[in-house]
C-alpha cells in the first residue's frame, strides 16, 4: 500500500509543469523502481504480489488506475472506497501528501528509501498460543488478532498437499466461509462477530463431548486438538472439514438470518420456519443457538421434518417470551441444559440411553423447555407485576406485536388494506422501527391534568404511585405517532373530536391523521382492551390506575393462551 500510494503520487506529481529538473529525476527513478517491485515485467495485470479474491480485484484495479494516469490519462479507480482495503490505502496516501510530514519529494525520496531498507524479523513460537502473546505485546496500540484471525492459521495448516489442481485450496475454501458472514448493505467485509460466534456454537454443537459451553478465551485451543485429531484421518482430512464447516456455517447464517438469500437447506425455505425464526432473533435467544445449528445440520439424519421443527421453533418461542418476562432461568443455565439435550440426542450423554430421533427430540426438547420455565401460576403474576418496558422493550415490543397478529387472525380481522399496508414490523430507512411502544400513562414528570386524574385527592403523590404502573403492559399499545403524544391528556372533552377534522393532536384517544384516528382509537386490536367491558373507547374519558390494573389482567389471559408450550404427548 505504501508503494502503491507513492507511484500515485508520482504520476499526480509529474504532471506538473512547474517541477524542477531534480523533482523530475526523483519522480522517474522512483516511480520506474515502485513498478519494476510491484509488476512481473511491467504487466499491469500481472503483480508480484498474489492477495485473496476481494482484496485481488481491488489491488489490481488500483494499479490499472495509477498506470494509466501515467500515461496522461486520468483515472479514479473503479472501487467500493468503504472496503476496508481502501479505507487503509487511502489513509496512508493522505499521510504521505501531507505538507508538513512531507513537504518535498526529497522528503518522500527519503522515505522511500527508509522504506526499501527495512528488515523484516521472523519470530518463532513453540505454540499459537505464545505466537498470539508475542503479537499482542508488539501490537499493543494496534488492532488486536481475533479468534477468526487465529483459526484461520490452523484451517490453513491442516493439508499442504495440493497435488490436485481441480481440487479446492484451504485458501480458497476458507474465503468461501468467511463470504458467508458478509451482511448486506455493509459493503463487502466480514461480519467478525458473527463469525467468531459460529466457531463457539459450531464447537458446542459437534465437537465438545461436554455441557459445558466453550468460551472465546479456549476456543482455539481446543480447535487445536480437533484438527490434530482430524488431520490424520484420510476421510477427514483439510479440504474435507472444511467443507463441512461451510455447510454448518450456511445453516448457522440461516439461523441467524445474516442474509436473505435462500438456503441450500428444504427446511430454510419453508415460510413457518423463517418466520419463527426471526422471532427468536427478536427474543434474543442466542443460548438456544448450539442446539438449533445441530438439529437443521442433521435434521435428515435425526429425522426431523418441517412440521416437527416447527413444533420445537415454537416451543422456543414460547420459552423465551416466559423465560425474558421472568428473568428466570439464568442464561448460562439454559446454554448448558440444551448442550446436554445436543448430547441426549445424539445418544453420546451418560445416561446409556439410545440416541433420539424424529418424535422422540420434540417431545424431549419440549419438556425440557417446559421443565426450565415458570408455571402458568407464576408467569401470570409476572406479567401483572413486571415492569417490563423498563426490563426488556425488545421483548415487551415483541410480545405487543404478537398479540396483534394473533388477535387479528382469530378474530378475522385484516387492518391492512391495499391502499394502505399494515406492517407493524416495518422500518424507517435509518433501521429504526416506524411502530414503538406508547405509554398511555406517560413516562418521565407527569403535567398536572394527569396528576389529578392518576390521584384526584392528592395530585402530589400522583409521582411516587405511578412509577409502579408506567411500565407494566397494561400500560402499554403501539403507535406509529410516539413522538406526537408524549404527555398529551387521555382524552380533551372540553375541545373533542369532529367527524370531519382530518387531523386532530389534543388527546391521545382522539389523535387523528389524514382522517384516520391513529391514537387510541385506532383499531389495533390490543387497543380494544383500553375501555373496560360494555364501554365504548369514544366515551372514555379518563385513564387510571385501575384502568391498568385491569388492563394487565387482560394481557396475563391472552398471553397465558397464546404462549402455552406444545402438547405433544
Amino acid at each position: 500500500m505504501f508503494l502503491l500510494a507513492l507511484w500515485e503520487i508520482c504520476t499526480e506529481r509529474n504532471n506538473d509543469g512547474n517541477l524542477s529538473a531534480d523533482d523530475k529525476r526523483i519522480i522517474s527513478e522512483m516511480g520506474g523502481d515502485i513498478k519494476r517491485r510491484l509488476l512481473v515485467n511491467r504487466n499491469v495485470s500481472d503483480p508480484h504480489l498474489q492477495l485473496l479474491e476481494d482484496d485481488a480485484a481491488i489491488y489490481k484495479e488500483l494499479i490499472r488506475a495509477i498506470d494509466a494516469s501515467a500515461f496522461g490519462t486520468k483515472e479514479a479507480p473503479r472501487v467500493n472506497k468503504n472496503r476496508v482495503f481502501m479505507k487503509r490505502y487511502n489513509h496512508i496516501l493522505a499521510m504521505l501528501k501531507d505538507p508538513d510530514d512531507f513537504p518535498s519529494m526529497d522528503a518522500l525520496s527519503g522515505f522511500y528509501e527508509k522504506l526499501m531498507d527495512v528488515v523484516i524479523l521472523q519470530i518463532a513460537a513453540s505454540s499459537i498460543g505464545d505466537a498470539f502473546n508475542i503479537f499482542s505485546s508488539l501490537n499493543s496500540k494496534g488492532l488486536p488478532l481475533t479468534l477468526v484471525d487465529l483459526l484461520k492459521s490452523e484451517f490453513l495448516s491442516m493439508d499442504s498437499n495440493r497435488t490436485d489442481p481441480h481440487e479446492s485450496t484451504l485458501e480458497e475454501q476458507w474465503e468461501e466461509l468467511a463470504h458467508i458472514f458478509i451482511r448486506p448493505g455493509t459493503d463487502g467485509d466480514v461480519d467478525t462477530t458473527a463469525f467468531t460466534q459460529f466457531f463457539l456454537n459450531n464447537y458446542d454443537a459437534f465437537e465438545s463431548d461436554t455441557k459445558s459451553s466453550i468460551t472465546k478465551s479456549k476456543a482455539l485451543y481446543r480447535y487445536q486438538d480437533v484438527i490434530k485429531h482430524k488431520q490424520p484421518t484420510s476421510r477427514l482430512n483439510g479440504r474435507t472439514y472444511l467443507q463441512e464447516m461451510i455447510s454448518r456455517a450456511r445453516a448457522y447464517a440461516a439461523i441467524i438470518q445474516l442474509s436473505d438469500e435462500p438456503n441450500d437447506g428444504a427446511l430454510f425455505n419453508s415460510p413457518d420456519i423463517q418466520q419463527l425464526l426471526a422471532e427468536l432473533r427478536q427474543l434474543e435467544s442466542t443460548q438456544a443457538y448450539p442446539l438449533l445449528l445441530f438439529l437443521f445440520v442433521k435434521a435428515s439424519k435425526l429425522e426431523l421434518e418441517e412440521t416437527q421443527m416447527t413444533t420445537i421453533l415454537r416451543a422456543f418461542v414460547t420459552f423465551y417470551v416466559r423465560r425474558n418476562i421472568a428473568e428466570y432461568p439464568k442464561s448460562s443455565n439454559i446454554r448448558s441444559r440444551l448442550i446436554g439435550l445436543i448430547r441426549a440426542i445424539d445418544g453420546t450423554d451418560d445416561t446409556e440411553a439410545d440416541a433420539l430421533r424424529g418424535d422422540d427430540i420434540v417431545r424431549a426438547i419440549v419438556h425440557a423447555l417446559k421443565d426450565m420455565s415458570r408455571d402458568d401460576e407464576d408467569f401470570g403474576n409476572e406479567i401483572l407485576q413486571r415492569p417490563i418496558y423498563e426490563q426488556n422493550r425488545k421483548t415487551a415490543r415483541f410480545v405487543l406485536i404478537d398479540l396483534e397478529h394473533g388477535l387479528q387472525q382469530s378474530n378475522h380481522v385484516s387492518l391492512s388494506t391495499k391502499a394502505r399496508p399494515l406492517d407493524l414490523n416495518d422500518v424507517f430507512p435509518n433501521g429504526k422501527p416506524r411502530w414503538t411502544i406508547e405509554h398511555i400513562l406517560p413516562e418521565g414528570k407527569l403535567p398536572e391534568h394527569w396528576q389529578r386524574m392518576i390521584v384526584p385527592e392528592h395530585p402530589e403523590d400522583a409521582e411516587d404511585i405511578k412509577d409502579d404502573y408506567t411500565h407494566r403492559f397494561g400500560n402499554l399499545t403501539l403507535t406509529a405517532y410516539n413522538e406526537n403524544m408524549q404527555q398529551k391528556p387521555f382524552a380533551d372533552p372540553e375541545h373533542p373530536v369532529a367527524a370531519e377534522d382530518t387531523h386532530y393532536n389534543r388527546s391521545k384517544r382522539d389523535y387523528k391523521d389524514n382522517g384516520e384516528y391513529v391514537g387510541m382509537r385506532s383499531q389495533l386490536q390490543i387497543n380494544t382492551s383500553i375501555p373496560r367491558p360494555g364501554e365504548r373507547i369514544e366515551d372514555k374519558t379518563s385513564w387510571t390506575i385501575d384502568d391498568i390494573k385491569r388492563r394487565s389482567e387482560w394481557f396475563r389471559d391472552e398471553m397465558l393462551k397464546r404462549y402455552r408450550f406444545p402438547d405433544v404427548d
